[in-house]
């Protein structure tokens, strides 16, 4: 445990050291690996002389320093240190100057008490949560394992919602691809409008195994991935179809299997993701089909509402039904959320679900057969044509987007690939576009996995064409390789899901 709150404190100096400019009386424990008595006289007379330091006394292990000081620089003299020796920060401890604390005591006192009771850092809170939220997925994971305190403080809203704020500024590349029963996510960070050729390994790796084979999955969900498996089981002799669908959350290695709908009607029914950005919350839209493929029940079910405290387990409510709708498909090409509002095609049209209203609305398509791929364009929804591919001499790339959703306002935009299109693109390759990552600028990838395997940064402003080898991906390939979905834009949610 120590050894990774040293970990924690040396990630908040690094980020934080204004903030500790802050903290009136401070006891820093500093390790220093001084060889020799000539050393050690230097580094007690560089943290003499820094700014703050009110006295320092060397320990008996002729390697610890414990300084005594206000007000004290400590990323400034661990920098000077560093000069002459190898420097270890083992802890901090402080408190606030006094117009801080009246101010702590004034807003939120009961918060403070509560903070205090179960956070084991010997820092605020609020500067406790930067420090977690700056952590990788993976120190995240170890800090829920070290004591309740830090479980406690790895599950507040406000920390989820730094880190989303965070990813969200700096959105990464997520791979997906199945197995049977298998499902592995691999993510690695996403060049923001690359210029030049690059190689980004893949950082992330995260599997889920399920009792019945993967069919389907959707795109990232702020987050979040719906999967559907589907397979039999034998009861007593007789072979019985079973169909679930389960949430999983590629940051944290959590899936969640969504409960099923209780219902009399049913012939089969869709689960699909959706996320309302105001209110914070994912919800799972269900649809209950017949025969005729028409939806007669609408269902949803809203996860964590009781904001990760109420012991009350959430069903399924019934939601505005509207007139039929043809059922959607589940795959993840065919239905996407944007901005809280989610759409699905179905032959001839498109329909929207309101996910915080929860109600439904019909979008009159550019024409009139829809045979597309669902994408969002910065922040609005985009028709691109589905399956098709894009080669090395290709021209031009087509879209439909949707300018006015209540007027039904659609514009075409054609662009032409530039120039240097044909010299970038592997001739071998077949590409499709996977998303929208700025203004005017795609992101293509082949569907099957490569060695190298590459994804293409397109931006028609620029008329450039980037190349970004993603390391990792390649390994994967196993005869013709596996079927590789890419999704440009996802952000990591740290929060632990709940029904």
């Amino acid at each position: 445990m120590n050894t990774l709150l040293g970990f924690v404190l040396k990630t908040f100096i690094s980020s934080f050291s204004p903030q500790l400019q802050d903290i009136a009386k401070q006891t820093i424990v500093l390790k220093v690996n001084m060889s020799g008595e000539k050393y050690r006289n230097k580094a007690m007379k560089i943290v003499v002389g820094t700014s703050g330091v009110t006295g320092v006394r060397l320990e008996k292990d002729k390697e610890t320093l414990t300084v005594e000081g206000e007000g004290v620089d400590v990323l400034a003299l661990a920098r000077a240190l560093k000069k002459k020796a190898q420097v270890e920060l083992l802890a901090i401890q402080g408190t606030m100057k006094t117009r801080r604390q009246r101010k702590d005591r004034r807003t939120s006192s009961s918060l403070v008490d509560t903070d205090q009771q179960h956070s084991s850092l010997p820092l605020p809170i609020d500067l406790t949560i930067d420090i977690f939220s700056r952590l990788s997925l993976k120190s995240i994971a170890i800090s829920r394992c070290v004591s309740k305190p830090w479980a406690f403080v790895l599950g507040r809203p406000d920390l989820r919602d730094l880190r989303l704020t965070r990813s969200q500024a700096r959105p990464r590349l997520l791979f997906a691809f199945w197995e049977g029963n298998n499902l592995f996510f691999i993510s690695s960070p996403q060049p923001q409008s690359p210029d030049e050729m690059l190689s980004v390994a893949a950082d992330h790796h995260m599997s889920f195994s399920f009792d019945h084979p993967v069919k389907d999955i959707s795109a990232s969900v702020n987050g979040l991935v719906c999967v559907r498996i589907s397979g039999h089981r034998f009861v007593n002799g007789r072979r019985f179809t079973v169909e679930e669908s389960v949430l999983c959350n590629p940051s944290t290695g959590q899936s969640l299997t969504i409960p099923k709908v209780k219902t009399r009607k049913r012939v089969g029914i869709v689960s699909l993701l959706g996320y309302d950005p105001v209110e914070k919350l994912h919800k799972v839209l269900g649809m209950i089909w017949l025969q005729d493929g028409i939806t007669m029940e609408h269902q949803v079910l809203t996860l964590g509402a009781g904001g990760g405290g109420s012991d009350e387990k959430l069903t399924w409510r019934m939601a505005e039904r509207g007139i039929p709708c043809p059922c959607p498909s589940s795959a993840g090409t065919q239905n996407i959320c944007i901005g809280g509002v989610f759409y699905y095609i179905h032959a001839h049209m498109i329909v929207s679900f309101d996910v915080r209203s929860e109600k439904y609305s019909f979008v009159k398509p550019p024409k009139g057969k829809l045979y597309h791929r669902l994408l969002d364009c910065n922040g609005k929804l985009a028709l691109v044509p589905l399956g098709k591919s894009y080669y090395f001499d290709s021209e031009t790339v087509k879209m439909w987007v949707l300018e006015d959703r209540e007027r039904h306002e659609w514009s075409k935009r054609v662009y032409t690939l530039p120039p240097m299109w044909k010299d970038v693109v592997d001739p071998e390759e077949w590409l499709v576009i996977v998303g929208v990552t700025g203004p005017n600028e795609f992101v293509m990838s082949s569907e099957y996995s490569g060695d190298p395997f590459q994804v293409y940064y397109c931006n028609f402003d620029k008329e450039t064409v980037t190349r970004v080898v993603i390391q990792g991906v390649g390994a994967l390939r196993s005869g013709m390789g596996y079927s590789i979905h890419t999704y440009p834009n996802h952000v990591e949610d740290v929060k632990l899901m709940e029904l």
